[in-house]
């Protein structure tokens, strides 16, 4: 037997397990879909968008496309995607408790600088945003306290709204507070706003085309980290 036919085998075992890495990447990449660039409110205090990280200027008017709402938990490894657990909220979705999920021994987590251990499954909300101005959608994600703050606040004035004038979604305003953390050393904890300014007709707003191309994102370090 010659030294290629040798080689046949183990280059089709390799091929297989190149394919299989691929076909994994894939998966978990497909259900970690984006509509337009990701935007995110980072620790500065700024909202930066895309691959880019290129900045949003603050008062940036847009629209939420509220039935795009998703609430649930995302699991990361070594800062990497895993998993999920999301829904739409317009479709009665409601997120498991963190109990109900795996994942569950501390002393397999990662840890924080501290030395704390992290739970891998976080707690995360994202809502696709329309810039009018240029037809550039978004999908604004978060995971930290003042991100789901800024978002549960937005579904309860648009949930009130919605049981008067039904049809509207609102445009928000990209702004921003601070709060002085109980550490007085850590300084002044910046968290993001978005306040309603206005609302218009979602059946006049640009539809989200289904071959549209969300961005996939498996990488964690492209979003918010507090």
């Amino acid at each position: 037997m010659d030294n290629d036919t040798r080689d046949v085998a183990p280059r089709a075992e390799t091929a297989l397990t190149t394919a299989s890495y691929f076909e994994k990447y894939g998966q978990a990449a497909s259900g970690r879909r984006f509509v337009g660039d990701l935007l995110k409110f980072d620790k500065g205090g700024n909202y930066v968008a895309g691959q880019e990280n290129h900045e949003i200027a603050r008062g940036t008017k847009m629209v939420a496309y509220m039935d795009t709402l998703r609430v649930g938990w995302v699991c990361w490894e070594e800062g990497r995607y895993v998993d999920e657990c999301m829904g739409l909220v317009g479709k009665g979705f409601v997120p498991p408790k963190r109990s109900e999920l795996d994942r569950t021994d501390e002393s397999l987590w990662e840890e924080y600088e501290g030395g704390e251990p992290r739970d891998p499954w976080q707690f995360s909300n994202d809502l696709v945003l329309l810039d009018p101005q240029d037809g550039q959608f978004y999908t604004f994600v978060t995971s930290s306290k003042g991100g789901l703050g800024a978002i549960g606040k937005l579904a309860e004035k648009y949930g009130n709204h919605l049981r008067q004038s039904p049809g509207e979604w609102p445009v928000v305003a990209l702004e921003s507070d601070s709060y002085q953390h109980k550490i007085r050393a850590y300084g002044r904890i910046k968290f993001p706003v978005l306040r309603t300014v206005e609302w218009v007709a979602a059946k006049d707003q640009p539809a989200l085309e289904d071959d549209e191309q969300p961005q996939a994102d498996p990488d964690q370090s492209q979003l918010p980290s507090f």
